[in-house]
């Protein structure tokens, strides 16, 4: 069986930028070990599979991939995914609803543009209880003093998966940074959150509310992984206590010497209650190409 496959640069405009994923945008016929054994060949953060939606209102039903397995949300894979669906003509119009791991998404698409938004999914978790900067700052590998960032503090918060939020002071601080496993796993806090984005808004690029970047125990110490996995949840933490909140903000993950990434998050809050979240985001067609599944 010959299967094509299309590679994108997701969340950046530019080539060579943002996050690389693979789809596969005939995948019906293909097993969950093909699946991942597809992903594991190509290596990429994210590999996506496209095939039919058994829910009639869905357009396809999306199932992501990284080379240890299925992943439950990727912001930058589903945007790469519902430009592929939009640049077949998979869908009628610049609307389209997609499955994806049991939930719906509701996907705004405009292929003139190279844009893509994602309607996500309202769930909300917030944790205030977190260790002190000092803690904080061992356990991101710097001095404690560097963490916080103007009225931002520390906190975990879910959309749906919990994240422990760091704001540090500026960008050298977030750059300088390292993950300290050992210091993670002493900390009452690797219990509540598997991953910690830390963000600042003392950077020196223009346009862009803030830079982040993404840590963990499964994260090299080099690397800068895309977060569009977080992005939703950070959202939620920057309108966290705040009512009739409506903001859009650009975030920057990555720098000169790395992928670049720009991801826009919007939220909207009437009163206390966070009524919708958006993930939007362009991509970029670097290449397609071709793999030879043997018959099983």
């Amino acid at each position: 069986m010959k299967l094509k496959y299309s590679l994108l640069n997701a969340f950046t405009r530019k080539h060579f930028n943002g996050a690389q994923i693979a789809v596969f945008s005939q995948a019906d016929k293909l097993n969950s070990q093909q699946k991942l054994k597809l992903a594991k060949e190509l290596n990429l953060t994210e590999t996506v599979f496209i095939s039919r939606s058994e829910i009639s209102m869905c357009d396809a039903k999306f199932e992501i991939f990284s080379p240890s397995g299925e992943v439950d949300f990727a912001g930058q894979a589903i945007v790469a995914a519902s430009y592929v669906m939009a640049e077949l003509g998979m869908v009628q119009g610049s609307d389209a609803r997609i499955e994806q791991n049991g939930q719906q998404f509701d996907i705004i698409l405009s292929l003139k543009k190279q844009k893509v938004q994602i309607q996500i999914p309202v769930s909300e978790k917030y944790d205030e209880y977190v260790p002190s900067n000092k803690e904080l700052g061992q356990i991101i590998g710097i001095d404690g003093a560097e963490v916080g960032y103007l009225n931002y503090k520390a906190m975990i918060t879910g959309c749906p998966q919990p994240c422990l939020m760091i704001p540090v002071k500026n960008n050298k601080a977030l750059r300088a940074a390292q993950f300290h496993e050992s210091k993670w796993q002493l900390s009452f806090v690797a219990s509540l959150a598997s991953q910690i984005l830390l963000f600042t808004g003392d950077h020196p690029y223009r346009e862009i509310s803030f830079t982040a970047r993404l840590m963990g125990k499964d994260i090299g110490v080099k690397e800068d992984p895309p977060i569009g996995a977080v992005a939703p949840a950070f959202g939620i933490y920057l309108s966290h206590n705040i009512n009739d909140y409506h903001r859009s903000c650009l975030i920057q993950r990555g720098d000169e010497n790395s992928r670049i990434s720009i991801i826009e998050v919007s939220v909207d809050k009437e009163g206390s209650r966070v009524d919708a979240i958006q993930l939007g985001g362009h991509a970029v067609k670097m290449a397609e190409g071709y793999f030879d599944i043997p018959d099983e």
